[in-house]
């Protein structure tokens, strides 16, 4: 919708991009340690949280800016 009233207004930022590539990541490492046949099956719980966290902190993060730019348009 935002796109149609006005396309220079909410550009794609590359804030999604990263977010969900921390999250396959995260995920890829979490599932990864289910795995009892890899020997640092423990070793992988700590990064795949962290980068959760910094999943979900980029999520946030790209629907501020995501919000700054359409508020002008929601405003019309």
């Amino acid at each position: 919708w935002a796109a149609s009233q006005n396309s220079k207004a909410v550009a794609v930022n590359n804030l999604g991009k990263w977010k969900t590539a921390t999250q396959m990541t995260a995920l890829t490492l979490l599932l990864a340690s289910r795995d009892p046949s890899l020997p640092v099956q423990g070793a992988l719980v700590a990064p795949g949280v962290a980068l959760l966290y910094v999943s979900a902190g980029l999520a946030i993060w790209s629907l501020v800016v995501y919000m700054r730019k359409i508020w002008r348009i929601l405003l019309k």
